[in-house]
């Protein structure tokens, strides 16, 4: 063994017995300090759980008071929704030519009562408990109250006088309706008003003077209130007074502004913050004497193993002052967030960099020590010369969104950020940090494309091509070489989204905007205005015959077959076109042109084209009116009902009748349900409509043929509003018919749009007892679970499918198998078209229940179908008295 071995063994045990002669008093310290520990960590965990128990509490209120915010948003959701459902109600009759000659210029009780144009439907249909006219002078001329005429002023009625405030807000609101909640009689108020105005009839010429204000009043009763809450999960919504009672349950509240005071609104509380302590605050509690326990045997054990620790405390003391050399070189940096840090001589040369370099930027770290920190930057150098030039460059610099090339030679951007400091060996030298913000830069790029473009095509968006438009109508076109606009929508495009899903929808749009482009080339703009709706501006065209070329090329694109997912998707378009300066020089004008010529292609037929014409404004004016005499129609006692038997195969007699309406035009003649019944879905005039055709349908039946069963047909849109199990109750209830004998006819698109309402509604009609059928069975959108899901108590197959039994084999298996769909499902099921006796026989072998069509009866008056049953009755009731 040399010498210098054997005095540095010697020196290490003198060293350990150093340690061991300090440690040996020091120990009884540790000992005294362990305990004072134990009472200090005791008492820390302490605070801790109690500091979390106070924090649980708070969460708890926290989520209280978020559950109430969010309540309080919905109740005022609520609220400005009923505001604009009351101004866009008002608008419709205060904006109306009629209504500026019978309500403005005269009052004419005849037309606004006799006719109901302004009358007892208002209070009905939207529950307005109040309408009022008042002339320029504020004098009542005209009101309704709960639904009946009564001569009282609005003042009067309301117990305050709000019209001052009403006319100052329309006269700010440049003539567009306002509303506006008022505190009266206790009752909170909802209070529209409008000045009445000939609209857009340019055949109703204004007088002078001051303008009639048409209001509505809208009494928000705690019926109202209650039902307006649960439209968005508040429960018990109500007005608090003082003679509200004391809930016995958690309240939130809500104060509203009104005018002539203020309110609060009071309702349940969802109170989740009750059910975090009921569970969470028990558990808390004994977490925490089982942390306090735990942590004084762990410190027991602890003290056992003091001594030994006491020895390594010296070389732990040599680690430290190691340890304090490396923390300043990272001192200066630690305050800012990095992704990867560097040092460079004075020079900007690389002469350290973090192990994170690679990571971010692809490099490897010996690829740039001694290499320029501005080799590195792309044309980012200048403003850091420029630094390192200036006397007072010992201070910081920050340098924002440096490009550089990664190794993967893909362009990025950095943050960077340089000190001045000096150097271990007294050099001056530079350290900093560079932070990537490549996803962000890249980011907003992305929100700069989506602001002008649209996502899923990626074609210009409704921005883009209105600054576009405006930008070529700046230029001036000429009648010679005019701008044309092209308001393309597509056709039969709402079945690809039904049957194979919106993926596949997305797919065909990406695929068309495509066409489009290639079809308009570069020559103009082609952009989505929205779902299945493209605007194609077309600048500088030749001729009317170029636009005419182009429409068939885009319609030769277009319906060419689509290739998604394995299947063939045949769609066409309809296209409407408005030329610059021929029919209009304003973007708007042009783009209202467009959209009336567009809707003109898609009643005239599919895979159309048409050019805008002046007297397609005045289509639609007598749309208008169509839908005004449908209106009055339905008031003046122009409907009729004819009924078609259905006749019973088992028992041999007619089993119930269907109910089917006509229109006894006094120009027209009589109209048929095609003819009129997509006018009324479309206005809304349907919900009437079908409230008149049940109503007089059961009186009718319960009077005539009270023994036989009535099946009325319902529109889908009606399955997408509220208020149709009321209505169907209330018919029953004044005509007194069974419900049990009551039978709805819906088709198999009703509940497609919004299934869980009109399972909804569907289960509270079966609890009444009325029964269901789908009419038209086999020609909708829905899937076999339809039928599992939806309570039906049978199906109707459409007239299509029986027509073609006597000459067609495979006709006769698909309505055999169609019978037992139904069979199997426990449906009756009812075949529609028999019109001869070989198709009655074919059906009864295939155990069809029912049969309808002109071979059993036509459609024809309840007394006549009574006369035919009157044989049939008394041969059951001598049938009946031979067998007693």
């Amino acid at each position: 063994m040399s010498c210098a071995r054997i005095k540095n063994k010697k020196r290490f045990h003198q060293v350990n017995i150093i340690s061991v002669k300090h440690a040996e008093p020091f120990t009884g310290r540790i000992k005294e300090s362990i305990k004072k520990t134990l009472a200090v960590l005791v008492s820390l965990l302490g605070v801790i759980f109690l500091i979390a128990i106070f924090a649980l509490l708070n969460i708890a209120h926290d989520l209280n008071e978020h559950a109430d915010d969010h309540s309080r948003l919905l109740l005022r959701k609520a609220l400005f929704s009923r505001q604009d459902s009351i101004r866009s109600h008002l608008q419709d009759n205060a904006a109306w030519g009629e209504a500026y000659e019978n309500l403005h210029r005269r009052v004419n009780p005849a037309w606004a009562w006799d006719k109901q144009n302004l009358g007892a439907s208002l209070y009905k249909n939207f529950g307005y408990e109040g309408v009022f006219v008042l002339d320029g002078k504020d004098d009542t001329r005209y009101s309704i109250l709960n639904g009946k005429r009564q001569s009282r002023t609005l003042a009067d009625w309301l117990g305050r006088n709000p019209t001052p405030e009403l006319r100052q807000a329309l006269a700010r609101s440049q003539g567009k309706p306002v509303s506006r909640l008022m505190l009266a009689q206790g009752e909170l108020i909802l209070l529209a008003a409008a000045w009445i105005t000939p609209g857009s009839d340019i055949n109703v010429t204004p007088i002078p003077g001051a303008a009639s204000m048409l209001v509505f009043v809208d009494r928000l009763t705690f019926s109202k209130l209650q039902s307006m809450g649960l439209e968005y999960g508040i429960h018990d919504t109500q007005v608090k007074t003082p003679a509200t009672p004391v809930a016995n349950y958690p309240q939130a509240s809500l104060t509203l502004p009104v005018y002539g005071g203020s309110i609060q609104l009071v309702w349940r509380s969802d109170n989740p913050g009750g059910a975090l302590l009921t569970w969470v605050l028990p558990l808390l509690v004994f977490l925490m004497f089982a942390t306090l326990v735990f942590a004084f045997m762990l410190m027991r054990n602890t003290l056992l193993k003091a001594q030994r620790n006491d020895e390594n405390t010296f070389l732990l003391e040599q680690s430290r002052l190691a340890l304090a050399a490396s923390e300043n070189r990272f001192r200066d940096v630690a305050e800012a967030a990095t992704d990867w840090i560097w040092e460079t001589d004075e020079q900007l040369r690389f002469t350290w960099i973090s192990e994170r370099f690679p990571a971010i930027t692809g490099y490897r770290i010996g690829d740039w020590l001694g290499q320029p920190l501005t080799e590195f930057l792309q044309n980012d150098s200048f403003a850091l010369t420029q630094w390192l030039k200036n006397p007072q460059s010992a201070n910081n610099l920050t340098l924002t969104h440096c490009r550089y090339l990664s190794g993967q030679q893909r362009q990025r951007y950095c943050n960077l950020t340089l000190k001045n400091v000096t150097m271990m060996n007294g050099q001056r030298g530079f350290r900093g940090t560079a932070t990537d913000v490549t996803l962000e830069i890249e980011a907003q790029q992305r929100v700069d494309y989506l602001s002008h473009h649209d996502e899923l095509t990626g074609l210009p968006n409704r921005v883009q091509m209105k600054a576009f438009l405006e930008g070529k109508l700046r230029a001036k076109p000429t009648t010679e070489r005019p701008l044309a606009m092209i308001m393309l929508d597509l056709d039969k495009f709402k079945p690809v989204n039904d049957l194979f899903g919106h993926a596949a929808g997305d797919d065909v749009l990406h695929e068309m905007s495509s066409r489009l482009r290639r079809c308009l080339g570069d020559n103009g703009l082609v952009a989505r205005h929205g779902g299945d709706e493209f605007i194609l501006i077309v600048p500088d065209i030749r001729s009317r015959a170029a636009v005419e070329t182009l429409c068939q090329q885009l319609i030769a694109a277009i319906t060419c077959p689509y290739q998604i997912n394995g299947h063939e998707i045949f769609i066409g378009a309809s296209m409407g076109i408005a030329l610059a300066p021929q029919d209009a020089t304003d973007a708007n004008d042009l783009l209202r042109f467009a959209d009336i010529a567009l809707y003109q292609a898609k009643t005239s037929g599919h895979n159309l084209w048409v050019f805008y014409q002046p007297d397609m404004s005045e289509q639609i004016v007598q749309r208008r009116e169509m839908e005004q005499a449908l209106r009055e129609a339905i008031r003046a006692d122009q409907l009729r009902l004819v009924y078609q038997p259905r006749y019973d195969i088992k028992s041999a007699q007619v089993y119930a009748v269907e109910a089917l309406v006509r229109w006894q035009h006094p120009r027209l003649g009589l109209l048929t349900p095609d003819q009129f019944i997509p006018l009324a879905e479309e206005t809304g005039l349907i919900i009437e409509l079908s409230d008149w055709v049940m109503l007089q349908a059961c009186r009718a039946m319960q009077q005539t043929l009270p023994e036989l069963a009535l099946s009325v047909n319902i529109s889908a849109s009606e399955f997408q509003t509220p208020g149709l199990v009321e209505r169907v109750h209330s018919a029953l209830e004044q005509s007194g018919f069974p419900p049990s004998r009551f039978e709805i006819e819906v088709t198999e698109n009703a509940t497609l749009k919004a299934p869980d309402i009109a399972l909804e509604m569907m289960r509270q009609l079966k609890a009444m007892g009325v029964r269901f059928l789908i009419d038209d069975f086999g020609t909708g959108y829905a899937s076999l679970s339809y039928l599992r899901t939806f309570p039906f108590d049978g199906i109707k197959l459409d007239r299509s499918f029986v027509i073609p039994m006597a000459d067609s084999e495979s006709a006769c298996l698909i309505v055999k198998n169609m019978i037992g769909l139904g069979k199997a499902y426990s449906l009756n099921v009812t075949a529609e078209g028999v019109e001869n006796s070989q198709q009655q026989e074919l059906l009864k072998k295939y155990e069809c229940d029912i049969l309808q069509g002109y071979y059993i009866g036509r459609p024809a008056p309840l007394e006549q179908i009574r006369e035919q049953q009157a044989p049939a009755v008394s041969a059951r009731a001598r049938l009946a008295l031979a067998k007693n």
